[in-house]
């Protein structure tokens, strides 16, 4: 594997390698529950959501004990360290979407749930391919495909940002809270996207710097 050939990488670093899969894998797993649970507007799996951000929380803190430690080369910690806030914020992000439509009791007309669950499937994918980033780097192959499929989805959730706005404008709200709530939860929804290629333009430096 080219990313475990490129230096003399001890234990300590293929531990945080493992770990940064972990993280990766409760990104994908935490899209996935939130598209679920959105589509069959179940509780329990918004709730679910909020345990796995709990599980990367504990995990970055794992990544950040041992690049502290002494893992990797000293210019590099820096940028895996801000990747691990990233993909921790991705999950964040998943939890407080989840947090404003459990605290709403979200009810979304037809239309507006049908385009919200359009971006969280677009969420799932842009995770997986968030995956595949980060274990391209191990064989330095297709990266520079994967990290073009996150922006060319990152622009599609744009348009249904748009969209969505627009059918919002027209909805009649019984209080400024409400409105407020349901504005949250749509910014949240769409901004899972953002941090994921934000994410993936640092896989892209790492991705220089082991060159």
């Amino acid at each position: 594997m080219r990313f475990l050939r490129r230096f003399s990488f001890g234990r300590t670093e293929r531990e945080v390698v493992e770990l940064f899969r972990r993280h990766m894998n409760t990104v994908k797993l935490a899209c996935e529950v939130f598209l679920k649970a959105l589509e069959t507007d179940d509780k329990g799996l918004f709730n679910q959501v909020c345990e796995l951000e709990r599980t990367g929380d504990r995990i970055r803190r794992e990544i950040a004990l041992k690049l502290y430690g002494g893992a990797f080369l000293p210019a590099m910690r820096g940028t895996l360290y801000k990747l691990a806030e990233t993909v921790d914020e991705i999950l964040d992000m998943l939890e407080d979407t989840a947090i404003d439509y459990l605290r709403l009791n979200l009810h979304l007309d037809e239309e507006l749930r049908e385009m919200c669950v359009r971006v969280a499937k677009i969420n799932v994918k842009m995770s997986r391919d968030l995956a595949e980033a980060f274990d391209g780097l191990k064989s330095g192959e297709g990266l520079e495909n994967r990290t073009v499929k996150i922006r060319t989805r990152e622009k599609e959730v744009d348009i249904l940002r748009n969209r969505i706005y627009e059918k919002l404008v027209e909805r009649e709200v019984s209080s400024y809270w409400e409105g407020k709530i349901l504005s949250d939860f749509i910014d949240h929804l769409v901004y899972v996207s953002d941090i994921i290629e934000d994410a993936a333009d640092l896989i892209q430096i790492l991705n220089v710097s082991l060159r």
